[in-house]
Formats: structure tokens, C-alpha cells, sequence
């Protein structure tokens, strides 16, 4: 059955890594990691393979012959020597090392070959996983940005529902204004039409006592 992905950071972070130190190198024999001063180096499967054979063996030779039997099987249907001697090449390139001159992998004509330096084997805890398994089992990253988006949706909701003040305010002083301006406009016609009466009364009081 496959495991969660808070089972399998759980494993992870209580699983060790083996490992094989030689000079300024190391060799993770788990994760098939070589470093050099803590820089990794590109290094294919293969020739990863066999550098780590043959300093688990340090000092001993290990012959062509377990070499394909351990890395290549027995019934294998490639250019075993060939492929053999790429792979040395290519561990040669990577540790800048010199077959007319080694200083960790000495070719013993016809029969195989030997690592020079003392390795030292050491198990560490492997770091701790890199992700981890919310709550929710949403990726934290992933949980992080739902969150921030729904409560900006929620933000914008609640924006939108609020009344527009300015807009109440504003229709309330003009409806008030009109309302001034109508009553002031009936005021003066009042006051017109009484100066009006006023008016006629004295020109009839006037037109009484010139006619008497």
C-alpha cells in the first residue's frame, strides 16, 4: 500500500544515509550523491556505482569479473568492457585523477582495480523533508494562497455591500436645498401679494378723498 505524503515524510525524516568519505569527498551511497567540500558532482548512475564498489573495498582489488557480476549481471548483452572503461573514465575526470599517475583508482593490468585512499564509513540522519502535510492535506504553500484568496473575495464582498455614504449624503443636502429654495420662493410671492393689496387700498383711499 502506498504511503501518505505524512507517512512518507515521516520515514524520511527517521531514515539514515550511509556514507563514504575519502579525501575531500563523499559518497551517499542512498541518495547516489557525490560531493566535493559539501558542492555536488554530476555523476551518472553507473560510474556512481562503481566508484562506490571499489571504495568499499578500499586497499583491495576488485577484479573485472565482480565488477560485471555485481554492477552489469551475469547473462548482460552489452559491451561489458567497454562499458567498463567509460565508467572509469568517468569517475577519473570527476576526481581529477590520472591513470599513469592515480591517486584513487589504480588499474591492475588484466585483472581489475584498486582504491588508493582510506574511506571512512559513517550513517547520519537524513535531513528532514522538505514538504510537509498540512492539516487539511492541501500543500502549506497552496493552503496559504486559498486562504489569502477567499478572504480578499471576502474583503471585496463586503465593500460592495456597504452603502455608498457619499452618495446618500449628497442626494439628502440637495434634496434639503430644494426644499429651502421652494419655501423662500413662496415667502417672497406671499409678501409680493400683500405689497400688491397694500397697494390697491391706497390708491382707493386716495381715489375717495379726490373725488369727494
Amino acid at each position: 500500500m502506498r504511503a501518505t505524503l505524512g507517512e512518507e515524510a515521516t520515514l524520511t525524516m527517521s531514515a539514515t544515509h550511509r556514507l563514504l568519505r575519502f579525501g575531500v569527498y563523499e559518497l551517499n551511497l542512498d541518495t547516489e550523491d557525490l560531493r566535493k567540500t559539501g558542492t555536488l558532482i554530476k555523476l551518472p548512475p553507473q560510474p556512481f556505482r562503481l566508484l562506490a564498489l571499489l571504495a568499499s573495498h578500499s586497499g583491495q582489488v576488485v577484479t573485472r569479473e565482480e565488477i560485471k557480476k555485481i554492477l552489469w549481471g551475469e547473462e548482460t548483452y552489452v559491451d561489458f568492457e567497454h562499458g567498463m572503461n567509460k565508467c572509469i573514465k568517468q569517475i577519473r575526470a570527476v576526481l581529477s585523477d590520472r591513470h599513469t599517475r592515480p591517486l584513487y583508482i589504480e588499474t591492475i593490468p588484466r585483472h581489475g582495480y584498486r582504491f588508493l585512499l582510506p574511506v571512512t564509513a559513517k550513517t547520519v540522519l537524513a535531513p528532514p523533508a522538505r514538504v510537509k502535510e498540512s492539516s487539511s492535506g492541501i500543500p502549506p504553500d497552496l493552503a496559504e494562497i486559498i486562504r489569502a484568496r477567499v478572504a480578499a473575495g471576502k474583503a471585496a464582498a463586503a465593500e460592495a455591500a456597504k452603502p455608498d455614504t457619499d452618495i446618500v449624503l449628497g442626494g439628502a443636502a440637495e434634496q434639503s436645498a430644494r426644499v429651502e429654495e421652494e419655501a423662500g420662493s413662496n415667502r417672497w410671492m406671499w409678501m409680493g401679494l400683500g405689497g400688491l393689496v397694500v397697494l390697491v387700498v391706497i390708491v382707493l383711499v386716495i381715489y375717495w378723498i379726490v373725488s369727494k
